[in-house]
């Protein structure tokens, strides 16, 4: 009678056993996943056990540009949902050719541009939107740009500042510092479509020269006029019959003014602008019985009819003729005669400041 208990027993276990192990066991051999073709949804009992083995299984392959929602090693169980989404070609015009682009879904023009232009090694100018997404048909048109590094140099103009000072006289300037240009090299890249320029894109600038400023001292000290008898003058001997070739070789005066430039032997006419100066220390640093007061830089005393210029414009020692101020001779220069500038002497700091400064002919005798 046990021995028939134990038995109904041992029936009984195993029974309940087998009805709980054997489905666990089929679930663990096989599980059933969904797959998702272009939206087209199927359902599998597959024993894969990753994305892989279940491609194997079905025999599915990928080509260019189709997405999967899953890694090819991903795990499967049941119910998984596995969704491939297959490219399409696009039709492609460059330049008017037409060729064929296969693209991934949901791409857009702008991002199917920008593959495009990665795989050909190749920019492109398009017309349109680059929001919309493409669809299988469509049809898209660029044209190629072409790319080109230009580099441009340019000058930096410079500042000028002045600088009033007490050393100099009003209406006198000194140049302390010239100023020089500056040079900045700009390099850009260009497209170009259909040959003109597109665009262009700033890629560096580079100073290569800085500009110097130019410093220039202005004067502002008020002079107190020192009269000094002037030497008697010498008046200039008008030609009894003048013309056109008349000469003044033989009555050359300094200071001395003739009535018509006709009556003139010159070679050239130089349109300069004038000042005037003295050999007082307003306009010198000097005073009577300092080193070279009242000396020129030829050596020469002053005396009027002397007159300061640029050795590089008129050498010094040239005989000319002053428009309003008479016969001169090129004996001095100065620090702020440059160019076609020239200063005439004055006696007078109250002459030189009447005369103040003015465009004048000045000629250049023979």
């Amino acid at each position: 009678m046990n021995k028939k208990k134990g038995l109904a027993l041992f029936i009984a276990c195993f029974t309940m056993f087998a009805s709980w192990y054997v489905p666990v066991l089929a679930d663990a051999e096989f599980r059933t996943i969904f797959f998702v073709e272009d939206g087209e949804l199927t359902s599998f009992n597959t024993s894969a056990h990753t994305v892989e083995e279940f491609f194997e299984e079905r025999d599915i392959t990928m080509q260019s540009r189709d997405t999967l929602n899953m890694l090819f090693t991903d795990s499967l169980r049941s119910g998984s949902r596995v969704e491939l989404k297959r490219a399409f070609y696009v039709d492609v015009y460059v330049d008017g050719l037409s060729r064929e682009f296969r693209v991934s879904q949901d791409t857009t023009v702008g991002r199917f541009i920008r593959l495009f232009q990665e795989e050909n090694e190749q920019l492109y100018h398009h017309v349109g939107s680059l929001l919309p997404i493409l669809v299988p048909g469509d049809t898209v048109h660029l044209e190629t740009l072409r790319e080109e590094t230009i580099v441009e140099e340019q000058e930096i103009p410079y500042e000028s500042n002045r600088e009033e000072t007490g050393e100099l006289v009003v209406g006198t300037e000194e140049i302390v510092q010239e100023g020089q240009l500056g040079r900045v090299v700009t390099t850009y890249q260009v497209l170009f479509l259909r040959d003109e320029e597109h665009s262009r894109e700033l890629v560096s600038e580079v100073i290569e020269v800085e500009p110097q400023t130019q410093i220039t001292r202005v004067g502002t000290a008020v002079p107190t006029p020192t009269p000094t008898p002037p030497p008697a003058p010498v008046p200039a001997a008008a030609p009894a019959a003048p013309s056109a070739n008349a000469g003044v070789s033989s009555g050359f005066s300094l200071g001395a003014r003739v009535a018509s430039v006709s009556y003139l032997n010159y070679t050239r006419m130089i349109r300069m602008e004038s000042t005037a100066y003295t050999s007082g220390f307003q306009c010198t640093g000097k005073r009577p019985g300092d080193p070279g007061y009242g000396i020129t830089a030829s050596g020469m005393h002053v005396q009027h009819g002397v007159v300061a210029v640029d050795p590089g414009v008129i050498p010094l020692g040239t005989r000319l003729y002053v428009e309003g101020y008479g016969f001169a001779i090129a004996a001095d220069t100065g620090g702020a005669i440059r160019g076609n500038k020239i200063d005439v002497f004055m006696y007078n700091l109250s002459d030189a400041l009447v005369w103040g400064r003015r465009p004048v002919n000045v000629y250049i005798l023979e």
